[in-house]
């Protein structure tokens, strides 16, 4: 039974949210934690984040048209929900709630930016202090 590097980073990451929520006794949605796994294992795939400042990318997201938008969105969001919750290069950061906010801001547009909005995206904003607790939790220590 072949198991491809993504497969594992997978299951390592369902692994590691499911005993990051059971440690916080935080519960998250099926959904939400999907999105997490999924996040948390692309990233290990592919450790390539904050390549360029996420207030530029956001800036310069507003003006291309919708299809454009949403990936960006979703990748401005998931940048920032990484960088906050494993504290990447912290003493450079503008200030304690930079990434947080970012990142909340670009969940939320990815949310709304289409009719039916995305509930996934507003639910990723609101818990965004959750899941970068559960998140923190992952961090290989």
């Amino acid at each position: 039974n072949y198991m491809t590097n993504y497969e594992h980073y997978l299951q390592h990451s369902y692994d590691a949210v499911k005993r990051s929520e059971s440690m916080l006794t935080m519960h998250l949605t099926e959904e939400l934690e999907a999105y997490l796994v999924q996040l948390f294992a692309n990233y290990m795939d592919k450790p390539k984040v904050n390549t360029e400042p996420v207030c530029i990318k956001l800036l310069e997201c507003s003006s291309k048209p919708v299809n454009q938008r949403i990936p960006i969105l979703k990748q401005v969001g998931d940048e920032c929900l990484l960088i906050n919750s494993m504290e990447w290069g912290k003493r450079r950061w503008p200030n304690e709630t930079y990434y947080k906010e970012m990142g909340q801001t670009a969940y939320v547009t990815r949310a709304f930016v289409k009719n039916p909005p995305d509930m996934l995206y507003d639910d990723l904003a609101v818990e965004f202090e959750t899941v970068t607790k559960i998140l923190r939790n992952c961090r290989p220590l």
